[in-house]
């Protein structure tokens, strides 16, 4: 006969159950990231929404010190363009009072040099002319008016010497005069002429002078040392340039009309289109010199030397070339 277990009573059913609820591991809890929400709190983006607007935006504090910055820098910028034009204006006003102060200084010295050559004392017209030679070099709108002035006061005080009484080497104050015109910047001369018509520069060293378009009508250039000297369209008629180093001279256009260039050495010198209709050239050197399109009717060439002298185009009708020595020369 089988045996029946014992029955239990409802009440110690209910303890067990109780138990093992008890003792039952309870599930382990996912950790959620930091700084995550619940789920329930998350914000839910609509699929709608673009990616720009998706983005989260940039905090107020960040804007407003964007444009802070901006404002100071740009209140700088202006500070420093106010400054540069500031310092611009008063560049502008001090060079201003520079000039006109300088401008005084220069008229003064003007003024004092001369007087100073029109002294008896040759020291100190020597000290004038040197003045106005600065004055010259330094002050560029005076320049005309000082070759004015230079060229009168050679033509007042070059004056051909008592017999007896003949020096080869001019006068000191006379070749300072014609050193600060001969070497002058031409670029300044506006319409002014060097106008030396009738002085005696019997000797004057003159090398690389420019004396171009100058009057120099009867002057005595006479043994005078003017190699390389630019003498073009100068007007020479009636001049003395015996015995005058010439030497690669430029005279190309000049006038010697009547002139005398006996015995002169014009040895390699430029003399194209030169006027010498009646220039004394005997015994004059003229090896290797361009005489292209020259005008020496009725010159006198006895003995002159133009050995590889470029004759081409010149005019001879009437000039007198007994002895001329023509070796090699072009026509």
């Amino acid at each position: 006969m089988a045996v029946t277990p014992p029955r239990r009573s409802s009440r110690t059913a209910r303890l067990q159950r109780a138990a093992r609820r008890r003792t039952r591991p309870a599930p382990r809890r996912v950790a959620a990231p930091i700084g995550s929400r619940p789920a329930s709190r998350r914000h839910r983006i609509p699929a709608f929404m673009s990616p720009a607007a998706q983005q989260p935006s940039a905090a107020a504090p960040t804007d407003w010190w964007t444009r802070t910055q901006q404002i100071v820098n740009t209140v700088a910028a202006l500070g420093t363009l106010v400054v540069i034009v500031f310092t611009w204006q008063s560049i502008q006003q001090v060079n201003s009072e520079h000039a006109l102060t300088r401008e005084g200084q220069v008229t003064e010295r003007y003024g004092a040099a001369v007087e100073d050559i029109s002294d008896d004392s040759l020291e100190r017209r020597l000290n004038g002319i040197y003045a106005l030679q600065r004055v010259m070099e330094e002050s560029p709108r005076d320049q005309p008016s000082i070759i004015n002035v230079l060229s009168a006061y050679i033509r007042n005080h070059a004056k051909k010497p008592k017999a007896g009484t003949y020096d080869f080497d001019a006068p000191s104050d006379i070749q300072a005069a014609l050193t600060a015109l001969g070497h002058r910047n031409p670029n300044y001369d506006s319409n002014a002429v060097i106008d030396l018509h009738g002085a005696y520069l019997s000797g004057v060293y003159l090398p690389s002078g420019d004396l171009h378009g100058a009057d120099l009508r009867h002057v005595d250039l006479s043994v005078a040392f003017l190699n390389r000297v630019n003498l073009r369209d100068a007007n020479l008629a009636g001049a003395n340039l015996g015995g005058a180093l010439l030497f690669r001279a430029d005279l190309r256009g000049a006038s010697l009309y009547f002139a005398d260039v006996s015995p002169a050495d014009l040895r390699g010198a430029n003399l194209a289109h030169v006027n010498l209709t009646r220039a004394n050239l005997s015994s004059a050197d003229l090896v290797d010199a361009n005489v292209t399109g020259a005008d020496m009717r009725g010159a006198d060439l006895r003995g002159t030397k133009l050995d590889r002298a470029d004759l081409r185009g010149t005019t001879l009708t009437g000039a007198k070339l007994a002895g001329a020595n023509l070796d090699d020369a072009q026509r």
